[in-house]
């Protein structure tokens, strides 16, 4: 198990601006290292280097991953397969349609988290208008709203706050290091 490492997954195609400033708001408050890696690149080397990386130091890893992470990579198999193999913990980030509605790939890709038995922490919505009310309804495991607007700060406290709980949770070695990180 990566013990300090959260996968930033995109459930569906996501544009790489939207991933990479959402990853870096994320990785700005959890205090952590930001690897972004391209799903086209080999998962279970790509996950050794990051595991051999976190001996050196105990401070938590966001993993960004580009492109299609369920997508099979030759004989390696997908991100996926090997994110459930090393059993590291997954938030899905998913952004909203242009009408404000979350894509069918936001709850295909939680079932596929959970047939594969990936630890999952839950989904963020990425940008657009938040309504509460509809995320409960679609009874998804939401963690929250990343908004990277300076007036998305509030609903973004509560994202990282929902994420961090959820995240010790599943892995109390981390418990410690957070608690240390935001004192």
């Amino acid at each position: 198990m990566l013990d300090f490492t959260l996968a930033l997954v995109g459930a569906g195609p996501l544009p790489e601006l939207s991933m990479r400033e959402g990853a870096l708001q994320l990785a700005d408050r959890f205090s952590a290292e930001l690897v972004p890696l391209a799903c086209g690149s080999d998962p279970h080397s790509g996950l050794q280097a990051l595991a051999s990386r976190q001996r050196d130091h105990n401070r938590p890893t966001l993993l960004r991953l580009s492109g299609d992470a369920a997508m099979a990579e030759g004989s390696s198999g997908s991100w996926l397969d090997a994110l459930a193999a090393w059993r590291c913990p997954v938030l899905l980030l998913v952004q909203p349609n242009a009408a404000g509605l979350i894509p069918g790939m936001a709850p295909a890709s939680v079932a596929l988290c959970h047939s594969l038995n990936i630890p999952l922490v839950g989904l963020a919505q990425l940008g657009g208008r938040w309504d509460l009310t509809a995320r409960r309804r679609d009874g998804l495991p939401w963690c929250g709203h990343l908004d990277t607007t300076d007036d998305g700060e509030a609903a973004s406290d509560a994202l990282v706050r929902s994420i961090q709980q959820r995240w010790k949770r599943m892995n109390p070695a981390i418990s410690s290091e957070l608690a240390r990180l935001a004192s």
